[in-house]
């Protein structure tokens, strides 16, 4: 009987206890203890220590950025990359041609324009691979000891997926086309029809020069015949089964 009055006595406790403590959380309301309306509102970033100097090593794993004045189209970057997340196109002029491409920061002479260089950040791993073999140092992670060249930008979700694949390319039509390419602005062209028209997600492969017209396999198509009756069962008059084979 005791014992049966002791859980009463315990179970009211208990609950008094926790609506104690619902009731100071209520009344003694602190700063930043509700949820956030992100990306509106942000957490204030807390200041690191981690020992030593920020610029001695990169703790930072965040967006990579390319400037892409000093890239010479080595496609290093794009090789070493485990995931396949960069993508690079590049323009060589002919010889025969005046075109100067420029140099880098480092006055290193540029041989081709980069005509195309993405990087789909939804695909990367940050391992930062693509970074040491770079010998211009024009891709980097932001942030940390590059914070000099670019702020860390560690927030850029979006809504949409194809916000995350950044473009640093700025060759213009008319610098691509004085460097000889014509033939890559039609390819370009091309695919970007193909996307815009949904052919490749509705899976449609344009044919040239088809071998078999649709006139040659309607007349090749076989007949379909009927085939006759080979069996059939009648009832005889007797109340029995008589099969019967037809040749």
């Amino acid at each position: 009987m005791s014992e049966y009055f002791n859980n009463i006595i315990y179970g009211v406790h208990s609950f008094v206890t926790g609506l104690k403590v619902t009731w100071s959380h209520f009344v003694n309301k602190k700063d930043l203890v509700a949820t956030l309306q992100y990306p509106h509102e942000k957490w204030p970033i807390p200041e690191r220590n981690i020992g030593f100097d920020h610029s001695e090593y990169n703790l930072i794993r965040s967006r990579l950025h390319v400037d892409i004045d000093d890239c010479i189209s080595c496609m290093q970057c794009e090789k070493a990359c485990p995931v396949d997340c960069i993508k690079i196109d590049a323009i060589k002029p002919s010889k025969d041609s005046n075109y100067d491409c420029g140099i880098t920061s480092n006055d290193t002479q540029k041989k081709m324009i980069v005509s195309r260089f993405t990087i789909d950040m939804s695909e990367c791993m940050y391992c930062n691979l693509c970074v040491y073999p770079c010998p211009e140092e024009c891709i980097y992670m932001v942030g940390g000891p590059n914070d000099t060249k670019h702020q860390i930008d560690y927030e850029f979700s979006q809504y949409n997926r194809d916000g995350m694949i950044f473009d640093f390319a700025d060759a213009t039509d008319e610098m691509i086309r004085g460097a000889g390419g014509e033939k890559w602005l039609e390819q370009r062209d091309v695919q970007n029809n193909k996307l815009s028209d949904g052919s490749e997600l509705l899976g449609i492969i344009p044919v040239s020069n088809p071998s078999i017209s649709s006139e040659d396999i309607a007349k090749s198509a076989p007949l379909q015949e009927e085939a006759p009756n080979t069996s059939s069962a009648a009832s005889t008059s007797d109340g029995e089964l008589d099969i019967k084979s037809f040749n």
